[in-house]
């Protein structure tokens, strides 16, 4: 006696759940440079004491805008894409690949 295979006529493709190639890679890339998060604490163990607090020393310079100094002093995360973290990353003079390796060394900090 042989079964017989249920044989599918038609089928209905949710094109809205497919992903793209191009988003893999976005995806594979956010990965590679690290979470979108740290707390500062994370990053100031990565950074060191003598660079953080010469940063934070410019970040008290009344040349700049106080609404600035005010978000670095007050912050508890770092969120990549911030202005918070671009201003820090100048503080700091980190280039872009510095940041990423910033929240790559991080986010393995365990507090």
């Amino acid at each position: 006696m042989t079964k017989k295979k249920a044989v599918m006529k038609n089928a209905t493709i949710d094109y809205s759940r497919l992903v793209k190639a191009r988003d893999i890679r976005a995806q594979a890339e956010a990965r590679a440079r690290g979470p979108a998060a740290v707390s500062v604490l994370q990053a100031m163990i990565v950074i060191g004491e003598e660079k953080w607090a010469r940063a934070m020393a410019i970040a008290e310079d009344a040349s700049y805008p106080w609404a600035m100094r005010a978000a670095i002093r007050g912050a508890t995360m770092l969120v990549r894409d911030s202005e918070t973290m671009d201003t820090l990353a100048f503080l700091l003079g980190f280039s872009p690949e510095e940041t990423d390796r910033l929240f790559v060394e991080a986010a393995q900090v365990r507090l």
